[in-house]
């Protein structure tokens, strides 16, 4: 009897694991199943501290401020240099047609700027020289401003600069068209210090499909055979690549064969608002799994749906002498001015428009896609656009990071947003 009675418990035992065993298989296929309808949130890599970060320091204004121009604030696409080119801008002057420059990027609080070459249509047959020249300009300025600015070509570098309190210059392409239809380029792009390249811009180009005609044409078939070549030279020699505006055939082609982290230098997402430019949830998750980072843009247009049809005037616009006032009043003392300006802002709303907070709405969506460490800014500047109500020019990214600290995100968060998730894929990539 004792002995069958200890089989029976035994016996017993052995149903009640596999039923529990059997329980938790049941769960993880209706977990998987959902899975495969919605992209859901993914642990991506194991410094990402979403969970476990949910102290925040910051106890007011002055605080968040402190916090912005201690750290290391980058934006990842500006086209500057296409207002010089265009109407003659000058680096170091405040031109009254421009959101950004130095005086501007100073009192923004700025650290690092990637200067986008971007190539007009009227100069594509002549893409590669235009390209060199907007390069030739943009170290013209670094010799002009010596004493303020540095262009940088590695990552070693970008620390040296923004550590000694220069203002850091990088270069990037806007349109792959500048390579032509030899390889070679890319090498001697590379060696003129650019180090990223967006693969296309709204046309399609020799490397691959945009995403303009992909979505609105119907063309494209993706990576070319000379892409792919191009994609893996700028691999080889430690150049990023960009995504932003590559259409979906191109950007599935460049994940498959890309080994480095990938970049978005300037975009959106689309479940948000579904314009071509932006990215699905998909794309957002990919290019996260690359150890990557999407950089949100501050066109109206790819933020909300139908935003340049909604347009009003922008605090400039609106409240230009009360803010030249307060600036006049509080300039030598950049937090004051900054708490002073925020504080307007709150007590006068503006109705209508595009605000901050549908900007933070994009940044929201891709942390619940893929937590905190593959977002950062690529505004966009002085490339023709139409920004938030509240930032009005390269002066309010401390805006930015006060709407963000109101959104609960936490110091670390914030650190990580304005910059150090970029400086993290630069550290990997663009290293010598």
């Amino acid at each position: 009897m004792k002995f069958g009675l200890k089989y029976k418990i035994l016996f017993g035992f052995l149903l009640l694991s596999f039923s529990v065993n059997f329980l938790i298989y049941c769960k993880n296929e209706i977990k998987q199943e959902s899975t495969d309808k919605k992209v859901i949130t993914i642990p991506l890599d194991s410094t990402d501290k979403t969970k476990q970060d949910t102290k925040n320091n910051l106890k007011d204004l002055s605080d968040v401020f402190k916090l912005h121009y201690e750290a290391f604030v980058i934006d990842t696409h500006n086209d500057f240099l296409y207002q010089v080119f265009n109407k003659g801008a000058d680096l170091g002057r405040k031109d009254n047609f421009t959101f950004s420059g130095l005086p501007r990027f100073a009192e923004g609080g700025v650290d690092m700027q990637v200067f986008a070459v971007w190539i007009p249509g009227s100069e594509s047959k002549r893409a590669y020289a235009f390209a060199n020249e907007q390069i030739a300009r943009l170290k013209d300025y670094e010799n002009k401003y010596s004493d303020d600015f540095e262009i940088a070509y590695y990552y070693d570098d970008v620390m040296r600069i923004m550590k000694g309190k220069k203002f850091c210059g990088m270069i990037g392409i806007e349109d792959g068209v500048a390579v032509h239809d030899d390889v070679e380029n890319v090498n001697k792009l590379y060696e003129a210090g650019v180090r990223y390249i967006g693969l296309t811009w709204n046309k399609s180009n020799r490397i691959g499909s945009s995403a303009r005609d992909e979505s609105e044409k119907g063309t494209g078939k993706g990576l070319t055979n000379f892409g792919k070549q191009v994609v893996a030279r700028m691999e080889e020699l430690g150049m990023l690549v960009d995504v932003s505006h590559s259409g979906e055939k191109t950007f599935w082609d460049v994940i498959e064969m890309t080994k480095n982290p990938v970049i978005a230098s300037h975009s959106n997402c689309y479940v948000l608002n579904p314009h071509y430019r932006n990215l699905k949830d998909d794309q957002i998750v990919a290019i996260a799994k690359t150890g990557g980072v999407i950089m949100v843009n501050f066109l109206d247009d790819f933020i909300n749906q139908n935003g340049k049809f909604n347009r009003v005037a922008n605090y400039k616009a609106k409240y230009g002498k009360e803010l030249d006032n307060l600036y006049n009043e509080y300039k030598d003392d950049l937090i004051t001015f900054n708490v002073k300006r925020y504080e307007f802002m709150k007590a006068h709303p503006i109705d209508g428009g595009t605000s901050l907070d549908d900007l933070i709405d994009h940044i929201d969506h891709i942390k619940s896609l893929v937590g905190i460490n593959h977002i950062g800014i690529g505004s966009d500047f002085d490339g023709g656009i139409v920004a938030p109500n509240e930032i009005y020019d390269a002066t309010c990214y401390p805006v930015i990071t006060a709407r963000l600290w109101e959104r609960g995100y936490t110091e670390e968060e914030i650190r990580k947003i304005l910059g150090e998730n970029f400086l993290r894929v630069l550290k990997q990539v663009c290293s010598k």
